[in-house]
């Protein structure tokens, strides 16, 4: 295991892999997400969004993606072309998901990337995080995304550390979930610990399985 991001990802399946141009690591990703929304402000809402959903702030909806009533985007959001977003789900705050994903009712996706392909289909916490292409995160899952070895505090001072080959890696964030790998799988109420790095072709499960 490594932090460079083929061991992770086969970006050519996106369609903003761009964005990741400057990125040396997985741990940079998500400064890239926030770099681009920050230069690039825009508002496109394109093929199917509810009346009954809600829109706020800069927002990308491709075509062939459906907002579905109840569900709240809140800008900065790109939401790729054939994406699902379910009734009561939240997406906001420099999140990125599809081509082609689903996410379920009342999931949330904060400051994350979620590839193409990939399922989030009911009640998932997904938080700052990176998941890759044709992953599946099963029903109620949870990605922590703060260290709780201090008194919490709003915002969060102390950063998250990744563990690499028995060496602790500063992430660089005081808030870092979850990397996922391309093709993985999560079983239902899997918790997934602040700076988890998992690579390609997992099945995550509950202890008990």
């Amino acid at each position: 295991m490594d932090l460079t991001i083929p061991y992770y990802f086969d970006l050519q399946r996106t369609p903003y892999a761009f964005i990741f141009a400057q990125a040396r690591t997985v741990l940079d990703m998500k400064r890239c997400v926030e770099s681009y929304f920050c230069e690039n402000p825009r508002r496109e809402l394109h093929d199917v969004v509810s009346p009954d959903a809600f829109i706020e702030g800069d927002v990308i909806i491709e075509d062939g993606a459906v907002i579905e009533a109840g569900a709240m985007l809140q800008g900065p959001v790109w939401i790729g072309a054939g994406t699902l977003i379910r009734h009561g789900a939240l997406v906001r705050d420099h999140a990125i998901i599809g081509p082609g994903c689903k996410i379920g009712h009342s999931s949330e996706v904060t400051r994350s990337v979620i590839m193409a392909g990939s399922f989030a289909t009911h009640f998932a916490f997904i938080r700052d995080s990176i998941v890759g292409s044709g992953v599946n995160i099963g029903s109620s899952c949870v990605f922590a995304n703060l260290v709780l070895d201090h008194p919490v505090t709003e915002p969060a001072t102390k950063n998250v550390f990744v563990c690499l080959h028995g060496k602790k890696i500063d992430s660089t964030y005081t808030k870092f979930g979850a990397v996922i790998g391309d093709n993985s799988r999560t079983a239902s109420h899997v918790s997934i610990g602040p700076g988890t790095l998992i690579g390609k072709h997992v099945v995550l499960h509950t202890k008990d399985k």
